[in-house]
């Protein structure tokens, strides 16, 4: 996404023209390395291309100019730069004296009105949240994502075809046989899969039931689908990764390089509208997304399981150790010590792409269980809520608070939020 900063004054305002270029300098240190340029009554009659302009008005008497240069984007983010704390005190004291604040509001009620992707910002905070928003919305528009094999029978809540990712999204869907995943696993070498066996290896506290044969296996199809997801340049994949088990091994230790190591995403078994919310998510988050099962507790939390996880979820790798798969007992899998007191938000997007839910919760203590090799216990702020818009058993969990985030992007993609 190519961001343009403009800064709006009228000179029947700013008279001084020495004070307002030395405001617009000081101002226009924000955009960085992006493009930037000041607009007054003469000019420039074009700005420069980009996808996205911040505009900030520094006077009254400018709205018809930020309108008119509104047309020229695709997205806006509208700048309350006069408030306290934006800028230096002289230069939000001369913008509140040349009626910037005024003009924001009036400059914002016919945006609201004639742009269909138009955002306020009143802080540097919301601002750079809001930049990151319209980037995962603009990274999303032009992804490629591969369905290798089919949607396992069991996930029922999936859209009822991939033209609806097309249709909604922008996202290309390429299909990919599981033959050719398998003839790729087939002639993969002990040597291409070392540095993923070292890296499992090498963060472990231990293995329990796979062999060195089981590791170097899984270690393999990491390297497969590492390759597979090069090969197509794709932002991702969902996998049907239970109908790999006739290879003799797992998906697991891959699908946790792809989400942890890389700034891809893979979802298992080949839930399509999982990795779809995990594309959305990926770039709203500095945590790592993790795709779990909910498993209901007696008070009232969820245990949420998967035998896939992010070792790094917060960083530095979590202690973890390499475990069979839990419903075959075959390859190798993860049991990862998930973080305690972390909030975290929990994402899905279903029913034919329309339709979002969104929940907010914190990691505590549980029993361990007789399910998937990693567990993580969180209570939501509202269970009641959680079960009575359930999208589907797969939510996508990212270790932050990202609920307004994820609220912006639902906005621009014209998802319900249930």
């Amino acid at each position: 996404m190519k961001t343009i900063y403009a800064f709006f004054a009228a000179r029947r305002y700013w008279k001084d023209e020495a004070q307002l270029q030395a405001a617009y300098a000081r101002l226009s240190a924000w955009a960085g390395e992006n493009e930037h340029c000041l607009i007054t009554e003469s000019g420039p009659e074009t700005l420069p291309k980009g996808d996205c302009l911040v505009a900030i008005p520094m006077s009254g008497a400018i709205q018809k100019n930020v309108l008119a240069a509104a047309k020229q984007y695709d997205s806006l983010i509208l700048y309350g730069a006069y408030i306290r704390g934006n800028a230096a005190p002289e230069d939000c004291e001369s913008m509140l004296c040349y009626n910037a604040a005024p003009t924001l509001m009036d400059t914002w009620a016919a945006l609201r009105r004639t742009k269909e992707r138009a955002m306020l910002a009143l802080n540097a905070t919301q601002l750079q949240d809001k930049l990151l928003v319209l980037d995962a919305y603009y990274h999303v528009k032009g992804a490629r994502l591969l369905k290798i094999g089919e949607t396992e029978p069991w996930v029922v809540s999936n859209a009822d075809s991939t033209d609806i990712y097309t249709q909604k999204f922008g996202i290309e869907v390429v299909p990919v046989a599981q033959s050719e995943l398998a003839a790729l696993y087939e002639s993969a070498t002990d040597e291409q899969a070392v540095p993923f066996l070292q890296w499992f290896l090498s963060h472990s506290k231990g293995c329990v039931e796979p062999s060195q044969a089981d590791l170097k296996n899984a270690a393999r199809m990491a390297w497969v689908l590492i390759t597979l997801l090069h090969q197509y340049r794709a932002d991702g994949c969902a996998l049907a990764c239970f109908n790999l088990l006739k290879t003799g091994t797992t998906a697991c230790l891959g699908v946790s390089h792809v989400n942890d190591c890389t700034n891809l995403v893979a979802a298992c078994e080949c839930d399509m509208d999982s990795a779809v919310t995990m594309l959305l998510m990926k770039k709203l988050t500095k945590t790592k997304l993790w795709m779990a099962n909910p498993g209901l507790q007696p008070d009232g939390t969820i245990n949420f399981s998967h035998c896939t996880g992010p070792v790094c979820c917060l960083g530095a790798p979590l202690p973890y150790r390499l475990r069979s798969h839990h419903e075959s007992g075959i390859g190798a899998a993860l049991q990862i010590e998930m973080p305690l007191n972390q909030v975290v938000t929990l994402c899905r997007i279903s029913d034919n792409m329309r339709k979002m839910t969104l929940h907010r919760g914190v990691t505590l203590k549980g029993p361990y269980e007789r399910a998937c090799r990693t567990q993580m216990h969180v209570k939501l702020e509202d269970m009641d809520h959680y079960l009575a818009t359930a999208l589907g058993c797969h939510q996508i969990l990212a270790y932050e608070d990202i609920t307004q985030k994820l609220t912006d992007l639902a906005t621009l993609f014209k998802l319900e939020i249930l």
